[in-house]
């Protein structure tokens, strides 16, 4: 798999996001952790998830017809939830998609029409989130190339 890079405009928005939906959604029932912990460098650390994502479909290096994909994501170890909190818990939490380096959703789904797709090579990320919205430390991310053609 090569590396990921994600975009300073991508991360410009995920923060945008996080800020505007902190105050949104319900909240757990509980049993979650504290949203940071202060390391011994006095640093906020995230928490971990042990959960693994794949992208089922687009395939990496699909070739498709038309301007839409079908996104379907694969998300094991943990449930994808509706609500914001920062009641953190390494096994519920969101996911935020981008393609090629731009938020294009936050959901709590895992299916999505991507459409409106231009000729030519396109790459789809996708990270399970904390409650939260910010990332888990190590980051939950999957991703896939696919082309279009015209």
């Amino acid at each position: 798999m090569r590396p990921v890079r994600i975009a300073p405009v991508a991360i410009a928005a995920v923060l945008c996001a996080i800020v505007a939906l902190s105050g949104c959604g319900g909240s757990s029932d509980g049993g979650g952790t504290s949203p940071s912990v202060a390391s011994p460098t006095g640093a906020a650390q995230r928490p971990t998830s042990t959960a693994e994502l794949t992208i089922a479909s687009p395939e990496n290096g699909d070739r498709l017809a038309g301007d839409t994909a079908q996104l379907e994501i694969d998300l094991k170890g943990a449930e994808v939830v509706d609500q914001t909190s920062t009641d953190l818990r390494p096994d519920e939490g969101h996911l935020h998609v981008t393609l090629d380096g731009k938020l294009v959703s936050m959901t709590s789904g895992t299916s999505q029409l991507l459409a409106d797709l231009t000729p030519g090579e396109h790459l789809i990320q996708v990270e399970f989130v904390a409650n939260d919205h910010a990332p888990f430390d190590p980051r939950v991310l999957a991703a896939v190339t696919f082309e279009v053609k015209g």
